[in-house]
C-alpha cells in the first residue's frame, strides 16, 4: 500500500502544477474571461475646439454671462487644449481656421430647465462681440 501512495501522489502533484501554469499562461496572453478585461473607452461627448473626445466628468472650460431669453459664453478648450498647447491644435467650429493662443470662441446658449443648448457663433477673429 505505501508503494501505490508513492507512484500516485507525485502524478497528481504533476496535474495540478501543470493546470496552475496553464492557467497562469492563459490570463496572461490576454484570453481570461471578459470581467477582467478592460472596457473600451466611453466618451461622454466632444470639444468644439479640437474634437477630443471627454470622458465622464470632464468638462470644457467656458464663461457664461447670462441674459434673458438668451445667453453668451465663452469657450476656451477642453482640458487636452486649454491652456494651448503645441501638441493639440484648436480650430473654430465657424471659420475652420487654427486659433490663436488667447483667442477664444463665442457661443449664444439657451438655458432650458432640463438641458442647455450651445449655438458657436465663432472665434474672436470671425466673430465680433456684439454684448
Amino acid at each position: 500500500m505505501y508503494n501505490v501512495f508513492t507512484f500516485i501522489v507525485p502524478i497528481i502533484t504533476g496535474i495540478i502544477v501543470i493546470i496552475l501554469l496553464l492557467l497562469l499562461l492563459r490570463k496572461g496572453s490576454g484570453e481570461s474571461s471578459g470581467r477582467t478585461s478592460m472596457q473600451p473607452q466611453v466618451f461622454h461627448t466632444s470639444c468644439p475646439l479640437c474634437g477630443s473626445g471627454l470622458e465622464k466628468g470632464q468638462r470644457v472650460k467656458s464663461v457664461l454671462f447670462k441674459g434673458v431669453p438668451d445667453s453668451m459664453m465663452e469657450i476656451y478648450g477642453c482640458p487636452h487644449c486649454y491652456p494651448p498647447n503645441k501638441n493639440i491644435k484648436r480650430i473654430c467650429p465657424v471659420c475652420k481656421e487654427e486659433l490663436d493662443p488667447e483667442s477664444i470662441v463665442i457661443a449664444r446658449a439657451f438655458l432650458k430647465p432640463d438641458k442647455t443648448h450651445v449655438h458657436v457663433l465663432g472665434c474672436s477673429t470671425c466673430y465680433r462681440r456684439k454684448y
